[in-house]
């Protein structure tokens, strides 16, 4: 009886509805191309070579127990930290350890389609308070989940996971701040700064923003006596979220990638182009990432906030009603995105541009649109048309028309592309008209509108997954599956099984390594140890989001112990290992006679400042007669180290480039063991001196030389430990930085928060206990 009546209530409830909804919606999008590809989903770019390789290294490492250190990435990081941003605080990448690694391509594909429907329930959760009428929240929730964000961002499939529970912060404030309702707003802190820690600094900023419009500009007294009690919940929030929020921000602070700042006037406006971007953006629906049909050729900022159908003619009516809160936020919003400088608050101001808080505006452009549909007879409806009408069609004849430079007679690359999503646009103002003035009061406007919401919804993204297949004919599904999966596997299988080598990828397979679980010297990633950035930039050859070894440079090779080469293209100058055909094409690996084991000795050292005035063309040489150290450092290895003569600093031929090969292997590491907690070796000096190991050093090492503590040296972002004459077994512990206080942190976080939640009832039981043993 009981069951009979919760599946009637949950059969009659809105949020039934709403998923449905997003699967059917969702369904229509994702399946034609999963059942094309016998079950596959794959894309383009970074969805293929980074989503792919990322989730099935964590799959395994989190199975495998090896949660500390990750050899699979760039030349080793931290785990936690590395992977904290794109699989490790989403309960979708969870669900997805139910199945084998190699099985990510066959569960991304209904994995995006679960989160389009957590999107579609949690943004209904919020829009629900602000209308009268379930069923205009149930067409925001829509516009919410499939807006332009969502669909120009289907090759970051972990950006959808953010969308997914974003609207609960939102919803969590408001009932803290209104409704009094104590632990709502922390849990969904907790989510979020577990979910995304970098994504949940731009939501923090959004959130004062929406506390200072949405309330205290209403209601300044009123509301600013709540703040102690949001402080204290937010902080609760970030406290039961330190197990993985304290680990991530301590190693992404080490990326120099945040340094890059806006001087001057680039941080008051943007060039013209981009302004035009902004524009289209809201007023047309989303374009490829890799693949732009119009401006940019490529633009991979995430810049789009177009709803689907309305486009922005709802949100433009409200604006040009009665002034409340929605206005303010939207046109903040405006001025945020239209600002460099406050647009680099959402990225701790790094001066690049990009736009992925789009959809924290987004679902307030998604509530407007709600709210104006419910007041459709009371709003200027016809005027917001009228302006949207004409924007839309000023935009094209500029873009279409207007010549770009000397040589290119306007700002489209792709006709067909940029006309299709132009067409749509326009459809979407016209069934709009007709919907929202003409047939505002039909017998079935509500279920016209919901259908045509689900096609346009499903159609734009559709379009966007089969225009990315076609346009990308090379990155099928079967095609990723032979180069990225297979070829993991098979390279696993063919290699070696010693521990005392790393592999090199070329561009066409980037972390390959990560599928084959092998130690490598590149990666497709831009979270990796801050040390390795500092070991490039060293060289003059500054880390972007890929590791690229400069060609030239074949010092590095035996430095870094890169003992094989995986590329699809047969050279005959170079010594072929094995070879195999993955099912697309051949794949070649060729073994470096020169490659050193990783762990060797050092009699010679150089200071930082020193190297910096070695030609960039030599420094990889020699990397390989000394070692680099820090000026201060100098005290500390003199008992050890020799200086390099400074004749040695620049002569370098082919002869010593030999020699120093045949110094280096003399006294390398014998034997080379990985483990879950670290790595050990033994090696052999003929004196006292340093052992150098080509892994990025980290503060979370610890280091013993037969069973005795040493200390661990920065070697320009590796590290070297002293070894003494004779046999040394060197051990090697690692332990994530800020896993244990973020661990204890969470705890006391979890304690305070219970205490918080139920205190009333925790006291009052207190209370009423004396009196009970006093009538006794």
């Amino acid at each position: 009886m009981i069951i009979s009546s919760f599946l009637k209530k949950m059969r009659r409830s809105d949020y039934t509805k709403v998923f449905f909804l997003c699967l059917l919606t969702s369904g229509l999008m994702f399946l034609p191309s999963i059942i094309a590809n016998k079950g596959l989903f794959t894309l383009v770019g970074d969805f293929n070579y980074q989503q792919i390789p990322f989730n099935m290294l964590s799959n395994r490492a989190i199975k495998s127990g090896d949660l500390f250190w990750n050899w699979s990435t760039d030349l080793g990081s931290n785990f936690i930290g590395s992977y904290s941003f794109y699989t490790l605080g989403s309960p979708f990448f969870w669900l997805s350890l139910l199945f084998p690694a190699s099985f990510f391509p066959y569960v991304i594909g209904p994995m995006f389609m679960l989160k389009y429907c957590v999107a579609g329930l949690t943004a209904y959760g919020y829009i629900r308070r602000y209308v009268t009428d379930g069923r205009y929240a149930i067409m925001g929730a829509l516009l919410y989940a499939f807006s332009g964000f969502s669909a120009v961002n289907l090759m970051f499939n972990h950006f959808h996971d953010v969308v997914a529970f974003f609207p609960l912060l939102l919803a969590g404030f408001d009932r803290l701040v209104v409704d009094k309702r104590k632990g709502w707003f922390a849990a969904a802190v907790a989510l979020n700064a577990t979910l995304n820690f970098f994504f949940f600094i731009g939501e923090v900023i959004f959130l004062v923003i929406y506390y200072v419009i949405r309330y205290l500009v209403e209601d300044w007294k009123g509301y600013v006596r709540q703040l102690p009690r949001i402080a204290w919940e937010g902080l609760l929030g970030v406290g039961m979220a330190s197990l993985l929020f304290v680990p991530a921000i301590l190693f992404t602070l080490q990326n120099p990638r945040l340094d890059a700042f806006l001087y001057g006037p680039n941080a008051l406006v943007y060039t013209g182009s981009r302004y035009l971007e902004l524009i289209k953006a809201i007023l047309m629906p989303a374009d490829l990432m890799p693949h732009q049909s119009s401006i940019f050729p490529s633009d991979f900022s995430s810049s789009s906030a177009y709803l689907p159908l309305f486009g922005p003619v709802l949100v433009i009516a409200m604006m040009l009603g009665r002034k409340h809160w929605m206005k303010r936020m939207m046109v903040a919003s405006l001025i945020i995105a239209s600002v460099p400088l406050l647009n680099s608050f959402f990225y701790v101001l790094n001066a690049a541009y990009y736009a992925r808080w789009f959809y924290m505006p987004a679902l307030i452009m998604a509530l407007m649109s709600a709210v104006a549909l419910e007041r459709r007879n009371e709003i200027p409806l016809k005027k917001s048309l009228l302006i949207t009408a004409s924007s839309l069609a000023l935009l094209a004849a500029f873009l279409l028309f207007y010549p770009w430079s000397e040589t290119q007679k306007n700002a489209i690359f792709h006709y067909d592309q940029f006309l299709f999503y132009l067409t749509a646009a326009a459809a979407g103002l016209a069934a709009t008209y007709y919907l929202v003035w003409r047939f505002r009061r039909g017998k079935y406007w509500h279920r016209a509108a919901l259908i045509l919401l689900v096609i346009f919804c499903a159609g734009l993204g559709l379009f966007n997954i089969f225009a990315t297949h076609s346009i990308y004919d090379y990155q099928s599904g079967q095609a990723i599956q032979n180069t990225v999966v297979k070829t993991g596997k098979e390279l696993k299988r063919v290699l070696p099984k010693t521990e005392n080598y790393r592999i090199g990828i070329s561009d066409d397979g980037w972390n390959l390594a990560m599928v084959a679980n092998l130690p490598t010297v590149n990666s497709f990633t831009s979270m990796v140890n801050g040390s390795i950035f500092e070991f490039y930039q060293s060289i003059g050859s500054p880390r972007g989001v890929k590791t690229v070894i400069p060609p030239d440079a074949y010092g590095l090779k035996p430095l870094l112990s890169e003992r094989f080469f995986v590329d699809t293209v047969k050279m005959d100058n170079s010594k072929l290992y094995t070879s195999f055909n993955n099912g697309t094409n051949t794949v070649y690996i060729y073994e470096n006679k020169d490659a050193l084991p990783i762990g060797f000795t050092y009699d010679y050292y150089i200071t930082q400042s020193q190297f910096q005035h070695v030609s960039d063309e030599y420094k990889h040489l020699v990397l390989l007669r000394a070692v680099v150290i820090k000026d201060s450092d100098v005290p500390k290895v003199k008992n050890f180290l020799v200086p390099l003569p400074e004749t040695d600093m620049f002569t370098t031929t082919k002869a010593e480039y030999q020699h120093d090969l045949k110094m280096r292997a003399k006294e390398a590491s014998t034997a080379f063991h990985r483990d879950h907690t670290g790595f050990t070796a033994d090696i052999r000096a003929d004196s006292d001196k340093y052992a150098f190991f080509s892994v990025p050093f980290d503060k979370g090492w610890r280091a013993t030389v037969n069973g005795a503590p040493v200390h661990i040296l920065d070697a320009d972002g590796m590290m070297i430990v002293p070894v003494s004459d004779g046999a040394n077994h060197i051990r090697f512990d690692y332990r994530t930085p800020g896993l244990s206080a973020g661990f204890f942190l969470a705890l006391l976080s979890f304690a305070a928060f219970s205490v918080y939640l139920f205190s009333r009832r925790i006291f009052s039981r207190r209370s009423i206990q004396p009196s009970r043993e006093l009538s006794e």
